[in-house]
């Protein structure tokens, strides 16, 4: 076959759209986190004469929305002390996060045990615990979760045994648990009470619980091929119990306590983008003024916080160099336009989402990027710019802090197909179910029953995932 070259002349007409420099340098300011864009400022403001920091950022705010703790323990003298111990706890300066990471960083670990720390930590609600924030089995890597298992255990135990002790748990009394276990000088019957048994202090009398825990001990000996037990070896009488009681009752049920949890109130913190309140205001959404309605009487107030980025202005006595003016001003729209599209963002997530702002967790409904930016007629890659996985932007609510693609979900179809229902919800669903007495012990295949009966159409397989991203255990295991 011959082959032969010959030139060929053709007329293509295209056209392409190319991002200037500044709009490059706009998008990645809007993927950066507050430290990142602070050390970025601070840059700007070293190499160009015109521009001048007008404020630094504040380390501290007013801090508000503390939780009144109360105590299971009846209402005996006892439980009494327990509370005023409580209400006695001192106030710090600081945010846990933040008092956590300062210990975490001065530890000697490897990288990918800081990094899991890290997010571990940002992921605590202001009571210190995770039991209404995301599993821990969630920051693991989703090709091979099973491979990182002991990684995380060892990262749950370095950030449970830092000051103060027992945080990052998913209950208070877990984290009773943890506190007694790390103690000095443990009592080996709190031991057994904090572990499954702490029903057994209601109401908190030594000499009613010492009764139950012999009638615990009896009444375990009695059901055939039992086994020995570490009751057995225990002290059961009212003085070891009145030791029990007062040392569980010398543990701290909420650790995280004194602690500051308002939102930008630490420089070392992700950037929390959001502050959401409920006040009296217009009945129409408004997102240029951060305004999102609920009715004529109340809405939600959507605020930037900038957390640790200084105020900066073009020097009005600088008056030589148009050119670093020019870079100086393009600086300044580059972080207005972050904060209004961070903001107006919010808002339409907020609109979106709002049955979980009134209601909390277990009421988000299935919404996805490109919903966002059809609402608000920009990209989709905007949007994933403000609420990748891998970013740093928080969004601070009453229920305490989430990161920004919390609120993006998927979701499956309920049993005629009519409407979707959210992953988030069909999670807290299978949270309710377990937690339910006498359905601890509920197999993934029962678990999709209950759930179809409910409306959810979901196979096991998806229960099975949701069920392990919760942290629960299989059955059998449980």
């Amino acid at each position: 076959m011959d082959a032969s070259l010959r030139l060929e002349q053709k007329l293509v007409q295209k056209q392409i759209q190319k991002l200037s420099q500044v709009q490059i340098t706009t998008l990645n300011y809007l993927a950066m986190g507050n430290e990142t864009l602070r050390n970025e400022i601070y840059k700007a403001v070293s190499e160009n004469p015109a521009l001048e920091i007008v404020s630094e950022p504040s380390r501290r705010e007013n801090f508000t929305g503390w939780e009144n703790y109360s105590t299971s323990f009846g209402n005996s003298a006892s439980a009494d002390q327990f509370q005023q111990i409580l209400e006695n706890q001192q106030d710090y300066d600081e945010t846990l996060q933040a008092h956590l990471l300062h210990q975490l960083n001065a530890m000697k670990i490897s990288e990918a045990e800081h990094e899991l720390c890290t997010k571990l930590i940002y992921n605590l609600d202001r009571n210190g615990f995770y039991g209404s924030m995301l599993s821990p089995e969630t920051f693991l890597p989703h090709k091979n979760p099973a491979a990182k298992k002991d990684l995380l255990e060892r990262c749950l135990k370095m950030v449970q045994s830092l000051d103060p002790i027992g945080t990052c748990c998913r209950t208070p009394e877990e984290s009773l648990l943890i506190q007694a276990q790390l103690s000095e000088n443990p009592d080996p019957l709190a031991l057994f009470i904090l572990d499954g048994h702490l029903d057994f202090m209601n109401p908190p009398d030594a000499q009613k619980i010492s009764r139950k825990l012999i009638d615990f001990k009896n009444s375990l000996h009695k059901k055939a091929f039992a086994d020995t037990s570490v009751i057995d070896n225990l002290s059961l009488d009212e003085a070891a119990a009145a030791s029990a009681l007062k040392f569980i009752l010398s543990l701290n049920p909420h650790p995280a306590q004194g602690y500051n949890t308002e939102a930008g109130a630490d420089t070392g913190r992700p950037d929390v983008v959001l502050i959401v309140t409920k006040e009296n205001g217009p009945a129409d959404d408004d997102y240029s003024r951060g305004l999102v309605s609920l009715n004529s009487d109340y809405h939600f107030q959507i605020k930037y916080a900038s957390g640790s980025l200084p105020e900066i202005r073009i020097s009005p006595e600088f008056k030589m160099d148009k050119e670093n003016i020019a870079k100086a001003q393009a600086l300044i729209n580059s972080l207005q336009f972050r904060e209004s599209t961070i903001v107006m963002q919010g808002c339409a997530i907020v609109h979106a989402q709002k049955n979980f702002f009134l209601k909390g967790p277990g009421h988000l409904k299935v919404l996805t990027r490109r919903q966002i930016a059809q609402e608000l007629g920009i990209h989709e890659s905007t949007v994933s710019r403000t609420s990748a996985k891998n970013g740093s932007k928080y969004i601070q609510t009453e229920w305490g802090l989430f990161p920004a693609w919390y609120f993006f979900t998927s979701g499956v179809s309920n049993r005629d197909g009519s409407k979707t229902i959210s992953s988030e919800r069909i999670k807290q669903k299978i949270k309710d179910v377990l937690s339910e007495h006498g359905n601890e012990n509920l197999s993934d295949q029962k678990l999709c029953e209950l759930l179809n009966q409910k409306g959810a159409r979901i196979a096991r397989r998806t229960v099975a995932k949701y069920r392990a991203q919760l942290g629960f255990k299989n059955s059998y295991k449980r």
